[in-house]
């Protein structure tokens, strides 16, 4: 009966240490590979896209081009394209409308949906200025030509992902988050920052 509860428990330590051992794990990208916390996955989750957003934020918001900008001379933001270049299925909005939120709450930047890469966020703001032609709307009620305000800047990058395998077997995964915004008027990138988020896990582990 010991031999069995002693099997049984040797058993159960060695799975424990198998799985805790096949926790993707955060780490610091070098040859070094030190550990900065347990991972959910070795893909992009939520917390990850809530880093990158504020690293962006912050630098944004802090940079010398923008932190003199006085609120209430707002800036009109247009959504560029934010390419995704990994493995994984990524709705690209879960970082920039975190970051345009907080753009927006800053009192320096105010977001348009009229326009924006790929077609409007909200095609209403064209919609609406079909009822022109209708005679059943009050037309002093309809939107007025030349009432839309055209963008100062557009937001735009890429998320890249790097996969890259490890001496002992495991595949460290590099994700590069890399946002800028560009002057349209000049066409200059007044702001551009990169957010790197590096995990390591088995080479077995699904990242997308």
């Amino acid at each position: 009966m010991k031999s069995k509860i002693l099997t049984t428990a040797v058993l159960a330590a060695f799975l424990i240490t198998g799985c805790a051992t096949n926790q993707p794990v955060y780490t610091d990208g070098k040859a070094t590979q030190v550990k900065k916390g347990d991972a959910l996955t070795l893909g992009l989750d939520r917390e990850d896209f809530e880093v990158a957003a504020e690293t962006m934020i912050q630098s944004l918001l802090g940079d010398p081009a923008f932190v003199n900008l006085q609120p209430g001379v707002r800036k009109v933001v247009a959504m560029g394209r934010v390419v995704n270049d990994t493995a994984l299925r990524i709705d690209t909005e879960k970082l920039t409308a975190k970051i345009t939120q907080a753009m927006r709450r800053s009192g320096k930047f105010v977001l348009t949906s009229a326009v924006a890469a790929g077609g409007a966020l909200d095609s209403m703001s064209h919609d609406v200025r079909e009822l022109r032609k209708d005679d059943e709307f009050n037309q002093k009620t309809i939107a007025k030509k030349g009432s839309l305000v055209a963008p100062d800047f557009s937001l735009a990058g890429k998320i890249r992902q790097d996969n890259v395998k490890l001496s002992n077997g495991k595949t460290q995964v590099e994700y590069f988050f890399l946002l800028r915004l560009t002057d349209l008027n000049s066409g200059l990138v007044h702001w551009e920052d990169e957010k790197t988020i590096d995990k390591t896990g088995s080479s077995k582990s699904v990242t997308w």
